[in-house]
């Protein structure tokens, strides 16, 4: 009765073992394992205080392995992939990609497995908007005034893009233009050699421009005058004073251009001179006249006095 018993054991413990085998083989037959690649945001971690990361590719690859059925239902956001950079500090970094996946998958590969990246002090500045005008407005139509709202704005990011920024640039087009306008203009930024620099946060993006346009002719060639004051070194005498250039090119309404024969520069402060020297003048310019030039330079030529 028990060696009939143990054989009845031995039978059902085959029979589980076979069914297993079965069913593994079914299994595989019907849902085996695949591969499957997917592309996957790259989350950064841990950045210290101050500092922003440049360079960080915005995506990897991370190719797991699983049953068909579980690869099936993996959707981008089920993958997560990122870089740790605690305890890094300003420089150049080489560091390691870790992958997130779930439990029923298995990690073949990231790719790639390592990045370099870049930190640095974040830093902002304050810079002037300068307006370009592009395209040639309505025929007997010149730009009489051009201003930008604000004046100046805030750039923010990596202290090396942030310091790379030479001029920030708002650029309208004067197309087909017969009347005064005024416009809100995307801003670009721009490096000495002329490269726009992006990547960087503007306060505000835009600025408003507003134009004045006047009816010609509007254009008139006039003298400039430099305004002085204060008294020069004791035992020197003013020999001569000149502007570079001598005369300016000025546009405006044709009634206004027509009564002006000369152009005033900012005064002059001689005090305390001794010798010849150069300042820099700013143009005193009526409200809707502009000048080829905003400022001159003033040549002031003293000599001993008798």
């Amino acid at each position: 009765m028990a060696g009939e018993q143990g054989r009845n054991l031995t039978a059902k413990i085959l029979a589980v073992i076979l069914a297993i085998i079965l069913w593994l083989y079914v299994m595989n037959e019907q849902n085996p394992p695949i591969e499957a690649t997917f592309t996957v945001p790259l989350e950064v971690r841990n950045v210290a205080g101050g500092l922003v990361v440049e360079d960080a590719p915005d995506t990897v690859r991370i190719k797991v392995r699983g049953p068909r059925s579980i690869i099936a239902g993996v959707m981008t956001k089920d993958l997560k992939s990122y870089i740790d950079l605690r305890g890094l500090g300003e420089g150049q970094h080489n560091v390691r990609v870790a992958a997130a996946i779930p439990s029923s998958l298995n990690l073949v590969e990231v790719s790639p497995d390592k990045v370099t990246v870049r930190l640095d002090t974040s830093i902002s500045r304050q810079v002037p908007v300068e307006v370009r005008l592009t395209g040639t407005a309505a025929a007997g139509v010149v730009v009489g005034k051009v201003t930008a709202r604000p004046e100046q704005i805030t750039i923010e990011g990596p202290k090396s893009a942030v310091n790379a920024v030479e001029r920030v640039v708002a650029i309208v087009d004067l197309s087909g233009r017969q009347a005064d306008f005024t416009v809100d203009v995307p801003l670009k930024l721009f490096s000495q050699n002329g490269k726009e620099v992006q990547g960087l946060t503007v306060y505000s993006d835009k600025v408003t421009v507003t134009a004045t346009l006047v009816k010609g002719p509007s254009k008139k060639t006039v003298d400039v005058k430099p305004i002085i004051y204060g008294e020069l070194a004791s035992g020197v005498q003013l020999t001569r004073i000149t502007t570079e250039p001598a005369k300016v090119e000025i546009t405006g309404d044709s009634r206004e251009i027509e009564k002006i024969d000369f152009i005033y520069t900012e005064p002059v402060n001689l005090a305390g001179i001794n010798r010849e020297t150069t300042r820099e003048a700013k143009l005193q310019l009526k409200e809707g006249i502009v000048a080829s030039q905003g400022a001159v330079t003033v040549h002031i030529i003293v000599g001993t006095r008798q």
